[in-house]
């Protein structure tokens, strides 16, 4: 697809999204490219939405093999609740943290041989410097429990 050119960059997404994956993503706001600002915005059933065309499409985006790999490499390589789940080599994910907000989407092929697309939004875990390693244990042991039932249950 040729977009125009010197278009912004959101634009292009959006205009992406919605002429060649059929995703309206309404009003999701996309405020730059690199995910990194706080304005940017995206329902979970709208990336589910762009997760499924991903994946339906994958022989010819090639895009899942550019995906972290958990245990491997990565903002997933030490991640404790996929190593935790027993998921290493199984998940293949986009992370987005900033202060209080643990995001994850991606896709988990299950013990069945499934590729499956998930995301995970978590928001308004805000948790002190001092206090990370102690106050993160309850989200590790959430994502594990929930990988390794998705892993082992489809």
């Amino acid at each position: 697809m040729c977009l125009e050119h010197g278009g912004p960059g959101s634009d292009a997404v959006r205009q992406i999204l919605r002429q060649q994956a059929g995703v309206d993503i309404g009003n999701t706001i996309i405020a730059d490219g690199s995910g990194l600002s706080r304005h940017n915005l995206i329902a979970p059933a709208t990336m589910m939405q762009v997760l499924q065309y991903i994946a339906q499409h994958d022989n010819e985006l090639n895009f899942i093999s550019m995906l972290p790999l958990a245990g491997y490499d990565g903002s997933l390589q030490y991640r404790a609740g996929l190593h935790q789940a027993g998921v290493d080599g199984k998940v293949s994910a986009k992370t987005g943290s900033l202060q209080g907000v643990y995001n994850l989407a991606g896709f988990i092929t299950t013990a069945s041989g499934q590729r499956m697309a998930f995301v995970q939004y978590l928001s308004g875990y805000a948790v002190e410097p001092a206090d990370q390693r102690n106050r993160r244990i309850p989200l590790v042991r959430f994502e594990s429990r929930l990988y390794k039932d998705i892993y082992q249950n489809n």
